[in-house]
């Protein structure tokens, strides 16, 4: 039509898309960068024809082979077209991959570059690449192998052994990507015939360790060049590089780790003079102190000793967000307080990082005492603790929560405490303070009287709740309490079944976390009835590693609007009949009343990343037409296999 754009502008905007890097298509890293699963380039053909047109010569400029499917999709269409063949210059074979390869060779004359890989099974068939290699004749040669151990079967030599003959005919080649290392069984096999024919010019080595060896095999070959691909330290250098042999020097080609970072360039303006644009001490306001003062990085304390000035404007900044990271420091601090009442008006975070807090040396002893002094003059304090790490709650006494509670309970947001147990039971209308809490990290077994006579309105702004360790009257206090606010909790293995707070409580969560086990302690009530507004739930393996009940996986409703399952589990050692189990619960898992459930997450699910079967990738067919996917830790699916 009249507004289509010239093939040679689609050609500039599907270049970037379709385009395989030299540095990528000559990766030998032990796991494959082609070994994603992500939606294929070629889908870019499908768009119109004028991209199919433009897209076909840079789709097939640089191919990628990585199963014996797409060995096969691949010669079925060079053989249907023959022009195809013509547009390939790079060929990565990762593997045998059958018969296909000798079509694909034998349709492909203007190769130039050529990646083989050495991880060949006992399973695979080289017979194709054995026919195909002397039909080619490739400028470069690149090898790899991805194994600890070097493989050797039938078909691996089979292919050694063409490969060698393929050499000493193959008069184009001048480049040669090294694997080896030393005089190994392969290494044996492919070195000779590269050094007899006396053509490479250019010889490319893994790392400086091997290049004694390297050198040693191919001075013979008219070298004008030896890449050393990873970059090389000062120590490697030194020791690994013979700075005596000029001709040796002469080919070497590499870059230098950098052994730190680089510094950033100071100003040598002679004629600089600090805050010379800066307001007069009485327009001190308009300076943005926020900037000046809040890195992290910089010696803030030197800051404040500059002028008045920045000590006006930097002691509240200075003093907002404070860590203690020993008792010696909590003690410093809570004197600096006696003496300077006002700074407790500027303290918005408290974090601790102590170790053996309830230890009972006079050092600690009075380290809690200073604590305790801290918080209950912290008056707007917003944040105690990082929520976010998980299992590093600070560890404190009740005296202090108490203190901190009564100071800065209508202020603070966010608490992560890990309070010790004392044998003196506590009130629980210390609650009453924490108007404005909304995330809370609880880690004690403290023991509450008088539950009932505890405001229920108390905790209304709560929305998170995280429990690692909770007493039984701790959960019967949440019971008691309205909580109009709370939308995510998780529950650790060591709190009991949350039961009665989750029949209270359940139908605001929309997202969940409890052990495997507490779908037991439920009894006859299931989870998706309890919590019918649930937009994602999370189960933890605790003792066991066997899945949970499909039946506890369920709900009366006719819709419900779960939408994510997580399971986080750590598999240290593969067990058979643990497999068994989880075969048994996905094929059994067809949640008809999930309408919205799309995807089902395991933390220790890890895809393959070449054609050994894999059980993840069996339960993920299984769930697939059920319009679930099976996800990793990362959120990453799987992308089914060409068949």
């Amino acid at each position: 039509s009249e507004h289509s754009l010239p093939d040679e502008l689609i050609s500039e905007i599907l270049t970037p898309a379709l385009k395989v890097s030299e540095e990528t298509f000559c990766n030998t890293d032990p796991v494959s960068p082609f070994a994603n699963f992500s939606e294929s380039t070629s889908a870019y053909l499908l768009v119109c024809k004028s991209w199919l047109r433009v897209a076909t010569p840079l789709l097939y400029n640089v191919v990628v082979v990585r199963s014996k499917a797409q060995a096969k999709a691949l010669s079925i269409a060079l053989s249907g077209n023959q022009q195809l063949g013509l547009f390939i210059k790079k060929l990565r074979v990762e593997g045998g991959f059958g018969t296909p390869m000798h079509a694909v060779l034998k349709f492909s004359p203007n190769i130039s570059d050529l990646f083989l890989s050495f991880d060949i099974f006992s399973s695979d068939n080289t017979s194709g690449l054995c026919k195909g290699l002397p039909l080619i004749n490739p400028t470069r040669l690149i090898l790899w192998t991805s194994s600890r151990k070097t493989l050797e079967n039938k078909m691996l030599l089979q292919l050694l052994q063409s490969l060698s003959d393929a050499i000493a005919k193959w008069d184009n080649l001048r480049i040669f990507d090294c694997p080896f290392t030393s005089n190994g069984r392969l290494a044996q096999k492919i070195v000779p015939p590269l050094v007899k024919a006396k053509r490479l010019d250019t010889l490319a080595i893994q790392s400086s360790f091997c290049l004694s060896w390297a050198y040693s095999q191919f001075k013979d070959c008219p070298l004008n060049a030896i890449h050393i691909r990873r970059p090389v330290s000062t120590a490697e250098r030194r020791y690994l590089i013979p700075s005596n042999d000029s001709d040796l020097m002469a080919l070497l080609k590499f870059s230098e780790a950098s052994s730190q970072l680089p510094l950033i360039t100071p100003s040598f303006d002679p004629s600089f003079v600090p805050l010379d644009t800066a307001p007069s001490a009485g327009e001190g306001p308009h300076l943005d102190s926020r900037s000046a003062f809040s890195d992290g990085a910089v010696p803030q304390l030197g800051l404040l000793l500059v002028s008045k000035l920045f000590y006006r404007l930097g002691r509240p900044l200075f003093h907002k967000h404070i860590t203690f990271c020993g008792p010696a420091q909590t003690n410093r601090f809570a004197r600096i307080l006696v003496q300077s009442p006002i700074i407790g008006q500027y303290m918005r975070s408290i974090n601790l990082q102590h170790t053996n807090y309830f230890s009972n040396s006079d050092v600690m002893r009075k380290s809690r005492s200073s604590l305790t002094s801290i918080l209950s003059q912290a008056s707007a304090l917003v944040q105690f603790g990082d929520h976010l790490a998980a299992g590093y709650a600070p560890s404190i006494n009740w005296d202090a929560f108490a203190a901190m509670a009564r100071c800065s309970g209508h202020t603070l947001r966010e608490c992560s405490v890990n309070i010790r147990r004392e044998e003196v039971v506590h009130s629980a209308s210390i609650f009453d303070n924490l108007t404005a809490l909304r995330i809370l990290d609880w880690e004690s077994q403290v023991v509450y009287t008088d539950i009932d006579s505890a405001d229920v309105e108390g905790l209304s702004s709560l929305e998170e709740l995280r429990t690692t360790t909770a007493s039984a009257s701790f959960l019967n206090l949440l019971t008691h309490l309205t909580l109009t606010s709370i939308r995510r909790v998780e529950f650790s293995d060591d709190c009991s079944t949350p039961k009665d707070f989750l029949v209270k409580h359940g139908s605001k969560l929309t997202q969940l976390e409890l052990p495997f086990s507490h779908l037991e302690g439920l009894k006859t009530s299931k989870i998706f009835d309890l919590c019918s507004n649930l937009n994602s739930i999370t189960f933890f393996e605790d003792d066991s590693e066997h899945p949970p009940s499909v039946q506890d996986l369920y709900s009366s409703q006719a819709v419900h609007p779960l939408a994510k399952i997580t399971f986080k589990m750590y598999w240290y050692k593969e067990k058979k009949q643990v497999i068994t189990a989880w075969d048994v619960f996905f094929s059994q898992f067809e949640p008809e009343c999930f309408p919205n459930l799309r995807d089902l997450a395991v933390t220790c699910c890890s895809w393959p990343t070449n054609e050994v079967s894999s059980y993840w990738v069996r339960w993920s067919e299984i769930l697939r037409p059920r319009g679930i996917a099976l996800t990793n830790k990362a959120g990453m699916k799987w992308r089914p296999r060409l068949k």
